[in-house]
């Protein structure tokens, strides 16, 4: 039987919503593992180089698509100060207040990805740090190997 214009197209979204699904699926599971790690973590999102969203485990505090595009464009900002300043390209981002404490990764991935943690004041920030490092090294594995 001969498929329709329409039916391939259907079919191709179909597939790319199962693969941006399952995509979904694994983040979720890494952020989970994450957490188990560390369960004091507050929120914990996995976005795109264009802030959006792909996974996120979250304590509702905010807009987890806002909060996404501010996380990139803060990375991208520190990025782009490393280079200004002849510095080695930047490793990550840290935001730390009396209330708590953010950290931003940039994951390896074929599409550049953003990788937020948040933790109260009462986490100990090198614990957050590594929890996160390595949260990101696992989820840029998991992509290489896709």
């Amino acid at each position: 039987m001969q498929q329709t214009t329409v039916e391939l197209l259907l079919g191709r979204l179909e597939s790319s919503h199962r693969t941006e699904n399952s995509l979904g699926v694994l983040l979720t599971e890494e952020l989970a593992r994450c957490k188990q790690r560390l369960p004091d973590l507050r929120t914990i999102c996995v976005s795109t180089a264009d802030g959006r969203p792909l996974a996120e485990l979250e304590s509702g505090e905010a807009d987890a698509r806002r909060i996404a595009a501010m996380a990139n464009s803060f990375l991208t900002l520190g990025e782009t100060l490393a280079r200004e300043l002849k510095l080695s390209g930047a490793d990550y981002a840290t935001v730390c207040t009396s209330r708590g404490n953010i950290v931003l990764f940039r994951i390896d991935a074929p599409k550049p990805l953003t990788l937020l943690a948040m933790a109260g004041a009462d986490t100990n920030l090198a614990l957050l740090l590594v929890a996160t490092r390595d949260c990101a090294g696992r989820i840029g594995a998991l992509l290489a190997r896709r």
